[in-house]
C-alpha cells in the first residue's frame, strides 16, 4: 500500500494534501469552539432497544467500568494525591512524607481503601477527614479512626454526636467556617461554602495540587440526585458558584467512576440554572385553574399533585431536547428536579 502511495501522480498529492488541510482546519475550529463555550462534546446518540414498547429510551449515559479482581479503581490525580473509586462512589487520599491524610471511607468500602493505600505507600494516616455526616460516604470511618486526628465541620460534629453511631467516630477537630490543614509540606484547604446538600458539607481543595474534592452536587456528566439531593437549592447552587472561583484542574464528585473537570462542574450548574428557568416558564403556561378544570379528583391535595405534575412535565418537556443528550439520570431526576423549582418559586421567589 505504501508503494502504491509513494507512486501517486503530483496532481493526486496536492489534491491530498488539500483534503487533510481542510480536514484541519474543521478540527481546529470544533476545538476553539469547544474551548470558547466551555461545553464538553455531545457524543453521538447510543442505539438502544427494549422489548417493552413503555420504556423511554435512555439519553447520554457512561457505562461503568469492570472494576476485576481489585474491587477498585486507583488514578493518580496529581503527586501524591490519588483518586479511588469502586464505581458508584467515590473519594480520594493523600499521601506525605509524614503520613497519609484519609478522606471519606465509603461504607462498606473500607478494606479496599486500605489496600488501594498500602498498594502506593507504606505510611500510615494521620489524618482523616469528613466531608459531611452521611452515612454512605463516611460509614466505615471507624476502621481508620486508630491513631489519626479526625476532622469535620462543627455541624457535622453535632449530627454525629445526635446519631452516636460508633462506625461514625466524632471528629477531635472541628471548625465553623473554614481551615487549613497542612502534613508533610502538603496544605489542604477546607472550606464550608453554606448547607445546601447538607448541614457541614465542606469542600476539600490542595491549591498547590489544583485538586478539589465536593460532594454530592455536582457529579460530572450527570444531573443531579433525586430532588436535587439538597435542603437549601439557592445555598447549593451559591456553594458550586464558590467551587468554580478556586483554583482547580479536577474535582471527585463522590459518585460514580471518575474524577471531572472544571468544564464538567460548570456544565452542572448550567443544568441547574437552566432548569429554575424551564420551571419558571412551566408555571407561566400551566394554570392550576386549567388543571382543576380537567381534573376529576374531588381531593384538594391531590388536585395540587396534579398540578405539581403537570408543571414538572412542562419544565421537562422545555429541558429534554438540549440536556437528555448531555447528562445521565435526565429521565430519572429532571420532573424531581422541576418539583423543587416549583416548590421554592411558590414559596420563596415568585416566578
Amino acid at each position: 500500500m505504501a508503494t502504491e502511495i509513494f507512486n501517486c501522480s503530483a496532481l493526486l498529492k496536492f489534491f491530498f494534501g488539500l483534503v487533510i488541510t481542510a480536514a484541519l482546519l474543521a478540527g481546529c475550529a470544533q476545538l476553539q469552539k469547544f474551548e470558547n463555550t466551555g461545553e464538553p462534546e455531545v457524543p453521538e446518540k447510543v442505539k438502544q432497544a427494549s422489548s417493552d414498547p413503555a420504556f423511554i429510551p435512555d439519553g447520554y449515559y457512561e457505562s461503568l467500568p469492570v472494576l476485576k479482581e481489585k474491587g477498585y479503581l486507583l488514578q493518580l490525580l496529581a503527586p501524591d494525591v490519588y483518586f479511588f473509586s469502586t464505581g458508584a462512589y467515590n473519594t480520594m487520599f493523600i499521601t506525605t512524607s509524614k503520613g497519609v491524610v484519609v478522606i471519606d471511607p465509603i461504607r462498606g468500602k473500607g478494606p479496599l481503601l486500605k489496600k488501594a493505600i498500602q498498594e502506593v505507600t507504606d505510611m500510615s494516616p494521620k489524618f482523616m477527614i469528613y466531608s459531611h455526616a452521611h452515612l454512605d460516604h463516611i460509614g466505615d470511618a471507624h476502621l481508620f479512626a486508630k491513631d489519626v486526628q479526625i476532622v469535620a465541620h462543627l455541624e457535622t460534629r453535632k449530627l454525629l454526636e445526635r446519631y452516636k453511631d460508633p462506625h461514625r467516630p466524632i471528629p477531635q477537630i472541628s471548625f465553623a467556617k473554614n481551615y487549613s490543614l497542612s502534613l508533610g509540606g502538603t496544605k489542604i484547604e477546607l472550606i464550608y461554602p453554606g448547607e445546601g446538600h447538607g448541614k457541614g458539607n465542606i469542600m476539600i481543595h490542595l491549591p498547590r495540587q489544583k485538586v478539589l474534592m465536593f460532594v454530592d452536587v455536582a457529579t460530572p456528566r450527570a444531573v443531579p440526585f433525586i430532588n436535587f439531593a439538597t435542603i437549601d437549592i439557592y445555598s447549593q447552587i451559591k456553594g458550586i458558584e464558590h467551587a468554580l472561583n478556586l483554583d482547580f484542574n479536577v474535582y471527585v464528585a463522590g459518585h460514580l467512576h471518575r474524577p471531572g473537570t472544571r468544564k464538567e462542574m460548570l456544565e452542572v450548574l448550567k443544568y441547574y440554572l437552566a432548569s429554575k428557568r424551564a420551571n419558571k416558564a412551566a408555571m407561566k403556561k400551566v394554570s392550576f385553574l386549567d388543571v382543576k378544570a380537567r381534573s376529576k379528583t374531588r381531593d384538594p391535595e391531590r388536585l395540587f399533585g396534579e398540578y405539581y405534575r403537570a408543571v414538572a412535565e412542562e419544565c421537562y418537556r422545555i429541558l429534554k431536547k438540549k440536556w437528555k443528550p448531555r447528562l445521565m439520570g435526565f429521565e430519572a431526576f429532571t420532573r424531581g428536579h422541576c418539583d423543587v423549582w416549583t416548590g421554592f418559586h411558590r414559596t420563596q421567589v415568585a416566578p
